[in-house]
């Protein structure tokens, strides 16, 4: 179907001219409206189409249309559209707006940027759909200072992380809150698709924020869908096609060298060497290269919108399929919305917007080594550790498992390893997540006396998940996934919101206004999740039925005299079931002032400067996303108890409860400075933000001894993230070619204030930490043993502090941090953190006439990536596989090498406990899109316009990060952890290059 509308669109627009309509000639002159002076560059097009000119050294255009309506717009100045009347030559006065009159929207409301305090970025819909992303998350990476985006994995349908300067809670979600059509939404961001956005709107800080009181201290993120526009029907498709591919993978060993380094260890330790009748014609197999494909990708986007008098409307449909990079991996997407709009009479509007989504996953194990998770481990991680002298079928076709089966000796066992087959493991996996989500929103707008406006939203937030994993029993005697199960977990969850807003605008002796507004809104979700399994063993079920809900009253003035001097302020008030009776409200409020100095008559004088505002806030916003009845212990049943020598079922506590607890908070302030140059063509932006969150909810630091009952929530600590947010940019135009550039850069740090305790996360081995989050240090803190080198002589062991009996010349050296004499537990120090100093974006784009570019960059800096893969393959451990950069540096012999240690199982130990050895810098600088389009000169009365474009995306990485991606987040088996554990890599699924084709055509 979408093939035959494909080549029908192209049918006609290449007999479009049979259908041409008449052309007339226009011509005129553009001016700037305040000096009359001739404005240069300006672009006119007959409406709707891509039919258009630019003004010359004179301000004048000429331009042949067939229609009645041209768009003159120019930057720095508000667009016009203008109706051609019988006379041809246009006089047109262009009014400049240095952007301080477009409209931003805030909560609940919606204000002119000239009147916004608050730290507000707005990102628009060409910049959202630059990427080929799935999901809204994806989409906002890189694009606005201060906020960092990370995906989870590179699979398909993986998780993202969204952190709005920063990260203020240690175990509570530091997700921000997500409103989309004035309804917060925690599922329907899965049924918007980018093409569906009109806007973002990234509310930072707690002026612009406060107003969402209790769920705002991670940030505010608002979305903008599109709505129809009066006019004739207007008919939009996008299709690109693409494939994907892995980038540079890490280099491991070939099998002669394998056993070339086996026979030096096997030395070093007495072991048998690989010799004589032992030696084979084994494999030579790049595992690492066998999981990969060559992945396709199809995104398909139809929209029907259009309106007359009264009535508007806006119907679209998305199809998104994305092959995955490594075997058996795939995400599959359909969404649907509907807006309509209707005006009932002249004080009365109706809306309708429902979106709808349903998505398909195969899901393969893509983090961590499966402790914690019922994921199991990463098909990266065993395809690392395969040895290469295993091949992955025999000669009948079936997977190879275990060494000794497929060489007969079980010696082999030791030579090469026993992890599973990383290809067989891929393949076997049969795991399907199925997901459907819709959010629906009723709204009705009414014009009341005294110029009060009556808004009120009721919106629907839907979503149900099943999770089907089946564990066929395979491999060698059938060890893998013995006995086989069947598991499913089912969600489902369903949220309505009420929010009812009154809202006036008042003008006083036309130089003071007055905004006041004034609301309530109430939320409910409640919902079922259900565990199964099946097994030889029998089947369990259990389920889980929860509820939670909150009420607000809220109210906002905001003043300005003359659009000269600015003040605001707000309150809220939260009352919500996660907290008992007498905690269960909460307060939070801003303040905040402005100062326009461009409208100072003693900046009038300076023409170049168009724009200079200076901003500050301060206020207090909140924060409930625990755990709900985090408040009362809890029970769970299906648990052995020792009864008269005989297991018996029964219940267990599984929770702790503390009645006490109460709202996190965050006191944040804010300053910012804005301007902008030469009529709106060049300008920046630069916010200093100091954010302190409170009362912070964590998990109290209890001793094994309690039991396995999780440790009751408290409100204890404090953590500040505190950093600078940078936007600059400039845009020129000219007769046949214009140019923009934007960047966005954000500088952070964070650090924890108070801590009753501190607590280990960030688990590298069975007992074994790597983070350490303590008073004085990020949230992101690692704790290690700083490496020192490599013993070089006996005489270098002696000399140095005491680290073992079995250290022996080529084993790593520890660094004696308090001067003890010994290396031990009080050596470890923090070295580094997994949360990014810096983030950055840029965006630069061209176009020559029909012609446009982008170029897109995305970055992180300051930060670093334990590298826990690494511990296996330069660990020498079990016969896995070895890096080739450990073959090629081991040490030799003395002065050989002081970065990696000899070959030695039984030197592991020393050689392999965490620390600096494994820790690298992951900041990193990716080519994240690059675009080249062309637009077709069609005339036709059928075709407004044809685009066909290329675009590659992840092109380039610039990191010197020895992994497969430095951007990614968390293992699965650490998930509990949050962002504590973050920065540990256990061999996780890449982001893929793509490349891919793209049609866009308007009828």
């Amino acid at each position: 179907m979408l093939k035959r509308l494909f080549f029908t669109c192209l049918l006609l627009s290449v007999f479009a001219n049979i259908f041409a309509q008449e052309v007339k000639t226009i011509s005129g002159v553009v001016t700037d409206s305040s000096t009359g002076e001739a404005l240069i560059g300006v672009t006119v097009v007959e409406t709707g189409t891509p039919n258009g000119t630019v003004t010359d050294i004179d301000g004048k255009f000429t331009l042949n249309i067939k229609g009645d309506k041209i768009t003159v717009s120019y930057v720095g100045f508000n667009a016009q559209e203008i109706t051609v009347s019988k006379s041809t030559e246009m006089n047109v006065r262009l009014v400049a707006n240095t952007e301080l009159d477009e409209v931003v929207v805030v909560g609940y409301t919606s204000m002119k940027k000239r009147e916004v305090l608050g730290a507000v970025t707005k990102v628009n819909s060409k910049e959202l759909t630059q990427v080929p992303a799935p999901g809204v998350s994806e989409a906002l990476q890189g694009r606005v200072a201060g906020v960092q985006v990370t995906s989870a994995t590179g699979a398909p349908g993986a998780g993202v992380t969204v952190r709005v300067r920063g990260t203020g809670s240690i175990n509570s979600s530091n997700d921000p809150l997500y409103i989309i059509d004035g309804i917060p939404s925690e599922n329907g961001l899965n049924s918007i698709v980018p093409s569906d956005i009109e806007n973002i709107s990234v509310l930072k800080d707690a002026s612009s924020a406060a107003i969402y009181g209790s769920r705002a201290n991670n940030g505010v993120v608002l979305v903008t869908t599109k709505k129809g526009q009066n006019g004739k029907v207007k008919v939009a498709y996008n299709g690109q096609f693409g494939v994907q591919t892995h980038g540079s993978l890490p280099k491991m060993v070939n099998t002669n060298e394998y056993i070339d380094i086996y026979n030096v260890a096997a030395k070093n330790d007495g072991r048998t060497l690989m010799e004589g009748g032992l030696v084979k014609d084994f494999a030579n197999i790049n595992h690492l290269d066998e999981i990969f494909r060559t992945a396709l990708l199809n995104v398909h986007e139809l929209s029907v919108s259009g309106g007359k008098d009264k009535f508007d409307y806006l119907a679209s449909f998305s199809y998104y399929n994305q092959e995955g990079i490594i075997k058996n991996s795939d995400y599959e997407k359909f969404s649907g919305r509907v807006n309509l709009n209707y005006k009932a009479a002249n004080w009365l509007k109706l809306g309708l917007n429902v979106n709808g989504g349903k998505a398909k996953t195969h899901v393969v194990p893509s983090s961590g080594d499966g402790y914690g998770s019922n994921e199991g481990g990463s098909v990266v991680r065993y395809a690392y550790m395969r040895n290469p002298a295993i091949p992955t079928y025999d000669a009948n076709g079936n997977y190879v498992d275990l060494p000794s089966e497929y060489f007969g000796q079980a010696e082999y066992n030791s030579f090469f390893g026993d992890g599973y087959n990383p290809v067989g493991l891929a393949n076997m996996t049969d795991r399907v997540r199925d997901e459907d989500t819709f959010l629906g929103k009723f709204n009705v707008e009414a014009k009341l006396p005294y110029n009060i406006v009556w808004n009120t939203n009721f919106g629907i937030d839907y979503r149900k998940s099943d999770y089907n994993i089946n564990n066929k029993t395979w491999g060698t005697n059938d060890r893998i996934n013995n006995p086989s199960s069947l598991l499913g977990q089912n969600n489902e969850s369903l949220g309505w919101t009420l929010n009812s807003v009154f809202n006036t605008v008042q003008t006083f002796n036309d130089v003071h206004t007055l905004n006041a507004m004034a609301g309530t809104e109430a939320i409910r979700y409640n919902g079922t999740d259900k565990n199964t399994s099946s097994s030889v063993n029998g089947d369990t079920f259990y389920s889980n039925d929860w509820a939670y809900s909150l009420l607000s009253f809220f109210g906002k003035v905001d003043y300005n005299y003359n659009y000269k001097y600015y003040l605001s302020a707000l309150i809220r008030q939260d009352g919500s079931s996660r907290f008992t009776e007498g905690n269960r409200w909460g307060t939070f409020y801003s303040v905040s002032a402005g100062w326009d100095i461009h409208e100072e008559d003693f900046m009038k004088s300076i023409k170049a400067i168009n724009l200079l505002k200076l901003r500050a806030g301060w206020g207090a916003v909140g924060n409930q996303n625990i755990a709900l009845y985090a408040y009362t212990d809890k029970y769970t049943p299906y648990s052995n108890y020792p009864f008269g020598g005989n297991p018996s079922v029964g219940y267990i506590q599984s929770q702790l409860g503390n009645e006490k607890l109460k709202w996190e908070t965050s006191n944040q302030f804010n300053l910012g400075l804005d301007m902008a140059f030469a009529k709106g063509e060049y300008g920046f932006s630069v916010d200093y933000y100091n954010k302190k969150s409170s009362d912070m909810l964590v998990r109290a630091p209890l001793p094994p001894s309690i039991g396995n009952a999780s440790p009751y929530w408290v409100n204890a600590g404090k953590v500040l993230n505190e950093g600078v947010d940078v936007e600059l940019f400039v845009r020129k135009q000219y007769k046949d070619m214009g140019f923009s550039a934007s960047l966005n850069w954000g500088y952070l740090n964070n650090e924890v204030l108070e801590l009753d305790a501190p607590i280990q996360a960030g688990r590298v081995d069975n007992g074994v930490f790597a983070k350490y989050i303590e008073k004085g240090y990020s949230i992101g803190s690692f704790y290690l043993y700083q490496m020192d080198g490599i013993f070089q002589n006996e005489e270098e062991i002696v000399k140095s502090a005491y680290q073992g009996s079995n250290v022996k010349p080529g084993d790593v050296k520890y660094k004696d941090l308090n001067n003890d004499g010994v290396i031990d537990e009080k050596d470890r120090s923090h070295v580094g953190s997994s949360i990014p100093k810096q983030t950055l974006g840029l965006n630069l784009q061209g176009n020559y006439k029909n012609w446009d570019l982008s170029i897109f960059f995305q970055g992180a800096f300051g930060h670093d990536i334990y590298n826990q893969m690494a511990t296996e393959t330069e660990g020498f451990f079990r016969g896995f596989s070895v890096s080739k950069d450990m073959y090629d540096n081991y040490w030799r012999g003395e002065g050989t090498s002081n970065e990696y240690p000899r070959p030695s199982w039984s030197a592991k130990s020393n050689n392999v406990i965490a620390s600096t050895r494994f820790l690298e810098d992951a900041s990193y600088l990716r080519l994240k899109n690059i675009q080249l389009g062309y637009t077709f000169p069609i005339k036709s009365k059928y075709i407004s316009s044809l685009r066909a474009f290329g675009s590659a995306t992840n092109l380039f990485t610039f990191t010197g990060y020895s992994g497969l991606d430095p951007e990614m987040t968390v293992s699965s088996n650490s998930t509990g952890e949050g962002d504590m554990a973050n920065g540990i890599d256990w061999g996780t699924y890449p982001v893929s290059k793509s490349f891919t084709l793209g049609v866009n055509i308007t009828f």
